[in-house]
């Protein structure tokens, strides 16, 4: 599989090819209560329940933004049937997140708005290594799944973010910017074909 690197500054992408310092980010960085670019308003979000918790009806409220786990609700009737929930939780999940994309795509880059110049990572899994060193902490890491559900977490994300075709490497470290030195030879330039 190829990922690619969608970069705002064309001299980010010599740190890539030859080696350098890069910043790694809290995934909060990126929450944003309107949907744009790289932002979105339920990054970091862990939401993971049979309905949404956040519009369950009149007889009960989660307040955006709490920190809700082990929820269980049985035989309840709050107006739209009988609701029984299990184990369910939505709280915020920080950490640290490197976002890539699978898709070498104009559409992708035009999508982000600020980017300028993209780059292809050799070696995912290569790199993933180097980082987990770096960072002292060992990092999760796949292809995202978009749903048009309720449900949320740090590889479940919004169908309105599918254009973004994400693979991402996350830490559950502690959520401060962090740069990181890597090697030379992580990746390589590419053009983005035009009209793809």
């Amino acid at each position: 599989m190829h990922v690619y690197l969608y970069l705002n500054e064309i001299e980010h992408a010599k740190t890539w090819v030859e080696g350098g310092k890069i910043p790694i980010n809290p995934a909060s960085v990126y929450k944003r209560m309107e949907r744009d670019g790289v932002f979105t308003p339920d990054e970091n979000l862990i939401h993971k329940s049979e309905m949404d918790l956040m519009n369950l009806g009149p007889g009960i409220r989660f307040a955006p933004g709490g920190d809700y786990r082990g929820i269980t609700i049985v035989d309840s009737n709050f107006g739209n049937g009988l609701v029984n929930i299990r184990d369910a939780c939505y709280y915020p999940e920080n950490g640290l997140l490197l976002s890539f994309s699978t898709a070498l795509s104009k559409k992708v880059m035009d999508g982000f708005k600020t980017k300028k110049i993209c780059v292809k990572i050799h070696d995912i899994n290569k790199l993933q290594k180097i980082l987990d060193l770096r960072l002292g902490c060992e990092s999760e890491s796949g292809q995202c799944r978009y749903t048009a559900s309720h449900e949320r977490n740090h590889f479940l994300k919004s169908h309105l973010d599918s254009w973004q075709q994400e693979y991402r490497l996350f830490w559950r470290c502690d959520p401060v910017m962090r740069w990181v030195r890597l090697p030379a030879g992580m990746a390589k330039v590419v053009k983005v074909p035009i009209g793809s």
